[in-house]
């Protein structure tokens, strides 16, 4: 028996789930409705959980055994950490680098909530995670005419760096990491950033974001990833 599709969602203001609604509705001939979880009732439901914070995270990963950088909590636990750089986080929710600043261990003072091992990376990723399954990879790259000076340490749009999809190698351990760091949280779906050490050829989770950015062809990607359940009620 087939039903119909909602999304569901503690944030229903998310301009990325709007998006995914449009998308969606238009693909199944109905209204698909936005929804908060208790709300759901007889739907089918692509549930989008509540983000979680970057400690949390880090902790999670840590007990699961995913592959992700050291942390520590405190100043003192920083300088214990592997290599000779320390991430500082300011913001345990922050994004594209926002409060996060990179320190070498010797004479480190700074204090944060967060502490990670840096990790030297040659290549980094954003594995999409739907159902389970990786459903899309993308790679960090430079963007093309920025002119302004880089920092090849923190790759953000700020810093002229932009997800990519054309001709990406995946490492071979990237699906299993981005699959066992959605898994960690208890997850079936998210968008996992990671690195790709050369030296060790090993990838790193850093984190899972629970709502990736819905538009072009990423919003394509999701769309196309959750038609593919054959229950839902299709017009």
């Amino acid at each position: 028996m087939t039903k119909k599709l909602c999304i569901s969602s503690h944030n229903l203001r998310s301009q990325a789930l709007k998006n995914l609604q449009v998308e969606l509705t238009d693909r199944v001939g109905y209204k698909v409705f936005r929804v908060y979880p208790h709300r759901v009732r007889r739907r089918i439901a692509v549930h989008f959980a509540k983000g979680v914070d970057k400690l949390t995270q880090m902790s999670s990963f840590s007990s699961a055994g995913v592959s992700a950088p050291a942390y520590a909590t405190t100043l003192e636990g920083a300088k214990e950490l592997p290599g000779s750089l320390v991430v500082a986080r300011k913001l345990l929710r922050g994004s594209e680098g926002r409060g996060l600043s990179i320190h070498a261990k010797e004479g480190l003072v700074e204090q944060a909530p967060l502490y990670t091992q840096y990790i030297k990376k040659k290549k980094e990723f954003r594995a999409h995670v739907y159902n389970n399954k990786v459903i899309n990879v993308q790679e960090k790259r430079k963007k093309a005419g920025f002119t302004e000076e880089r920092d090849t340490q923190v790759r953000n749009t700020h810093n002229g760096y932009v997800f990519c999809r054309d001709n990406v190698v995946v490492p071979d351990d990237l699906c299993a990491v981005a699959l066992a760091a959605v898994a960690a949280l208890g997850r079936s779906q998210g968008a996992v950033d990671l690195v790709w050490n050369e030296r060790s050829n090993k990838t790193y989770a850093l984190e899972v974001n629970s709502r990736p950015g819905m538009q072009g062809t990423t919003l394509k990607v999701w769309a196309d990833a959750i038609m593919l359940d054959k229950e839902i009620k299709v017009l």
